[in-house]
């Protein structure tokens, strides 16, 4: 979580207990703040967009663009926790606000917290049905509660918002992995690499669906053109192991032939020393699999 300053001071004043980068925050006016802001989140530099953001909470937490611009830069850099503390409080605030319902839901669906996620989202639907974020978001949440048809449903509905999206169809490809399709998992994310708008998760967790379905060498490509080598043998080495396990190929047929309502929520991944513990136990996805919340 990054320390943000306050601001007990203004001008060349400071106090003992400021370094001098919250000195210099502390004399930016809001103004030349926000557009730094705004710029970091443009260039998706979330690291410097949750420090400006943050401190324009600081100087004012009540102010709702605010408190979810700061929420969704904490989300990309994986300070889950302290972004559900800013909506938390914004929401009771602002209880009725469509937009902190919206990044309250997507903060609780990142936390892995899908039946309240989703509460929140259906409701943040309501009153802005044509965002499609949170379509997506919903679509996750229902994922993770192993509601795959209504989440599919989603998805296309956020597609119908927002064509060709490369987040979307990232994540309606993993919800097809879920369900054990891996063929059409391919295709909806190679749409979603193919687009010039999308992100390493496209290409990793279409890396990964490769993998699964043995096609090691384009698998491996994909997983070096952004992972740390150490990461990249890793995720290759863990994928051949399950491959290994007849019990995956088990599990694979067995959500093939079940109705969509009758399939079982995707166990959450494990490692690879745990796989080798229990082999009935086996992950649908490796550990590097990420969905992506707008």
């Amino acid at each position: 979580m990054i320390a943000l300053s306050g601001c007990a001071t203004t001008g060349a004043e400071t106090t003992a207990q400021q370094t001098p980068k919250e000195a210099a925050e502390a004399q930016i006016d809001e103004p030349a703040l926000r557009k730094a802001a705004v710029e970091s989140t443009k260039t998706q530099d979330y690291v410097a967009a949750a420090a400006y953001w943050g401190a324009l909470y600081e100087r004012n937490p009540d102010a709702t663009d605010v408190a979810v611009s700061y929420s969704k830069a904490l989300r990309q850099i994986g300070s889950l926790e302290q972004s559900l503390i800013v909506m938390q409080r914004s929401q009771l605030k602002h209880p009725d606000d469509a937009a902190i319902m919206a990044e309250y839901g997507k903060a609780l669906t990142a936390s892995g917290r899908p039946d309240q996620a989703a509460a929140m989202l259906s409701t943040a639907l309501k009153k802005s049905p044509r965002d499609w974020t949170i379509q997506s978001a919903l679509g996750v949440a229902l994922d993770q509660m192993g509601r795959y048809d209504e989440a599919k449903r989603h998805y296309n509905e956020a597609l119908a918002l927002s064509p060709d999206n490369p987040s979307v169809l990232t994540n309606l490809g993993l919800s097809h992995a879920l369900t054990g399709d891996l063929d059409m998992a391919e295709r909806t994310l190679r749409m979603a690499v193919a687009n010039a708008k999308s992100d390493a998760y496209a290409r990793q967790n279409l890396a990964i669906v490769l993998g699964l379905k043995g096609n090691f060498d384009e698998a491996e490509r994909l997983a070096r053109a952004d992972l740390p080598q150490s990461v990249a043998d890793e995720n290759m080495d863990y994928l051949r192991s399950m491959l290994a396990q007849p019990a995956l190929w088990k599990q694979m047929e067995e959500l093939d032939r079940k109705p969509e309502a009758e399939a079982p929520v995707s166990p959450a991944p494990v490692s690879k020393t745990e796989a080798a513990q229990d082999e009935d136990r086996v992950s649908s996805l490796p550990p590097e699999t990420r969905v992506s919340i707008q």
